[in-house]
């Protein structure tokens, strides 16, 4: 993926890699080097705090900004930009082609971190091996699952759904059982979340294998999901609106809101959102489109990687190997962050140390979950170069689209076709 559109991109970031400067860590040239380390991640700061316990030649500040989306991209653009690069960054695989495309980052090759690539499933690996070149390494990952009421489910005397077919069964159940109920809330602020869907469903909305930008947002898949969640709309079986915001929530607490797609990660909000139903959730692999199927999709994770201009690369890659590679990094943050790691050693050792480190996530199946996903997961999904414009466009685009029938279609088709235009106007060769 991406061989023909980046690897000229990649060539030059390999080059430029070998003269490293700017930057504002250090050291006295007594004590050990310290680099600087960009995230907006829950965990990030017991992540450095156990490095820095356990190594003694480097050692890591630790520097909160913004998330991504939220200014904190900006922000790590201004810096290399300005020569003030920070050492190791926090990317999301959405935007790490921007990232690339814009040279904002280096690749990882001349640290020998391309020799871990056997350690990480494929699909997870081709997220940051962008044009041939490998431009971050996968930190966690989020193979998409299905969290249910348990609870309710056993008290109604539902199964957990296994096809698309049998979750709106379930919720024409519900419906008719518990009229104030419904299955879930369909998100109506999360582009994210429709992507990992769609990506579920087979959908590929970017593709360079021709050479050339293309660019779907109405193929097969993509219909098919935004038919299927259209329908459940129409019928009043879930409900619309923000995830997580204050009509969600009490959704939740009143148990009118039976389930949640989501990452590992959904676990945390989950625990932060609605503490007490701890012993209330299950987890189970995301509903497939056919009987029998499986099939996943990633919705969240991030990689991290090391900007143009870093000052002390070497000293970065070692932290950044030591973060995506060794069992104390997941230690570390099992009792704030539930994201399931990349690193198919780390995955081994996970489920326990989180089941331990988070009472909400006892007893959930989250562990076996996530392992079935993670296996699952379609691995012909490419990233556009330019995500976070994309993902408020298509947030912008379906949020008016989800009032009247076949309006998520049409939004989808706008989307596309702005999208299109944007890359044109950009310079990237598009085809269609």
């Amino acid at each position: 993926m991406f061989q023909r559109i980046l690897a000229a991109v990649a060539a030059a970031l390999l080059l430029a890699s070998c003269g490293i400067g700017g930057g504002a860590s250090g050291n006295d040239g007594d004590g050990p080097t310290v680099i600087t380390y960009w995230s907006w991640i829950s965990g990030s700061q017991e992540l450095v705090d156990r490095f820095n316990a356990t190594h003694d030649d480097v050692q890591v500040a630790f520097e909160r900004v913004p998330a991504g989306t939220a200014g904190g991209y900006s922000n790590m653009f201004n810096a290399v930009r300005a020569g003030r690069a920070p050492d190791v960054v926090t990317v999301e695989y959405p935007q790490l082609p921007g990232f690339v495309t814009q040279r904002v980052v280096q690749p990882l090759e001349p640290f020998g971190l391309d020799e871990l690539e056997p350690e990480f499933p494929d699909w997870a690996w081709q997220q940051t091996a962008l044009g041939g070149r490998l431009s971050a390494l996968p930190l966690n990952i989020g193979p998409t699952v299905l969290f249910y009421r348990a609870d309710l489910f056993e008290e109604y005397g539902y199964q957990p759904p296994t096809t698309w077919a049998e979750y709106r069964a379930t919720a024409e159940r519900l419906r008719a059982d518990h009229p104030d109920a419904t299955m879930t809330n369909f998100g109506s602020n999360d582009a994210a979340l429709f992507a990992a869907l769609a990506w579920q469903a087979g959908a590929e909305w970017y593709d360079t294998s021709s050479g050339h930008w293309q660019v779907s947002g109405v193929d097969e898949p993509t219909t098919r999901v935004a038919e299927y969640w259209e329908s459940l709309i129409a019928d009043d079986l879930v409900t619309v609106g923000p995830t997580f915001e204050e009509q969600h929530v009490t959704a939740l607490q009143e148990g009118t809101s039976l389930t949640l797609i989501g990452g590992p990660w959904t676990a945390a909000n989950i625990s932060r959102f609605v503490p007490e139903l701890a012993g209330a959730w299950g987890a189970v692999p995301l509903p497939a489109w056919e009987e029998g199927g499986a099939a996943s999709a990633n919705y969240g994770g991030s990689s991290l990687a090391i900007p143009e201009g870093a000052e002390h690369a070497e000293e970065a890659a070692e932290f950044i190997r030591w973060a995506a590679t060794s069992p104390e990094a997941v230690d570390a943050i099992a009792g704030v962050n539930t994201s399931y790691p990349a690193h198919l050693g780390q995955a081994e050792v996970w489920g326990p140390g989180i089941e331990a480190a988070n009472p909400f996530v006892a007893g959930m199946n989250l562990p076996d979950a996530a392992a079935e996903a993670a296996a699952t997961v379609d691995p012909d999904w490419e990233w556009g170069p330019d995500m976070t414009v994309g993902f408020a466009r298509l947030v912008d685009e379906t949020t008016t689209g989800l009032d009247r029938p076949g309006g998520l279609a049409d939004a989808l088709r706008r989307w596309q076709d702005a999208t299109r235009a944007q890359l044109r106007q950009r310079g990237f060769d598009v085809s269609g």
